[in-house]
């Protein structure tokens, strides 16, 4: 049995945003913290609300959010694993970076 689908292109532009998306984050283009650690994201898979509160409670002085790149990784996957629901920062980067990608084409 042959289908086709009609109406498609709404869709196949999602598809291409998300897969534009996924180039830049790749390719390590910056990204807003904001943007990538939604609220809704932070409040289902950590103690915090937002991004900002969880640089705020951090045990260090994080003046500007892309300081926590300075914090050593060792420490950092440590906080990470006692406040949020990750093992290290790199699963908590890629699952915020997954979950905005599949935002992307549902909504």
């Amino acid at each position: 049995m042959d289908l086709q689908v009609a109406g498609l292109e709404d869709l196949q532009d999602r598809v291409e945003r998300a897969l534009d998306r996924i180039g830049e984050l790749q390719a390590g283009t910056r990204v807003q913290s904001d943007a990538l650690f939604s609220h809704p994201f932070m409040d289902n898979h950590t103690e915090f609300t937002s991004f900002a509160a969880f640089c705020e409670e951090s045990p260090w002085v994080l003046d500007n959010r892309s300081d926590i790149q300075n914090v050593p990784r060792e420490q950092l996957n440590d906080y990470v694993a006692t406040t949020t629901d990750f093992e290290s920062w790199e699963g908590m980067k890629t699952q915020a970076a997954e979950e905005e990608i599949i935002d992307q084409i549902i909504s």
